[in-house]
């Protein structure tokens, strides 16, 4: 059965170009983007993503808000997030962390294996 993995980022092309490398494990993954936390939260409510990759600045909310309000409401707290980028801020990835986020993507030194390869420990970590 193919995993849900929800991409919440308003950046169209590193969405397209992840959703594209993970759709090139023929049949792994089942993939949705939304372009807004807001949406995003609608949807990992309704779809129960097996992952989601988070943005940390987007229109509307942001990534730790994001993070804040799913455990607030408590509605998918069983989900990995990977928060994913432009920054190295190291204050917003220890928060991020103590929000329970798995892993961290700089957008800037991204490598589409290296990101496919994380989401694939992170499901076989969770599937275990």
């Amino acid at each position: 059965m193919a995993k849900k993995i929800l991409i919440v980022d308003d950046d169209k092309i590193f969405s397209k170009i992840l959703k594209d490398g993970l759709m090139s494990e023929a049949g792994k993954y089942e993939i949705m983007t939304v372009p807004n936390g807001e949406e995003g939260l609608e949807k990992a409510q309704e779809w129960h993503p097996d992952l989601i990759v988070l943005d940390m600045m987007m229109p509307k909310m942001s990534g730790i808000d994001f993070l804040k309000k799913m455990k607030l409401f408590n509605v998918t707290p069983a989900i990995p997030v990977v928060i994913s980028s432009q920054l190295m801020d190291v204050e917003k990835i220890s928060e991020s962390v103590e929000l329970g986020v798995k892993g961290y993507i700089v957008k800037s030194a991204f490598s589409l294996d290296n990101i496919v390869k994380q989401v694939e420990n992170i499901l076989t970590k969770k599937a275990a």
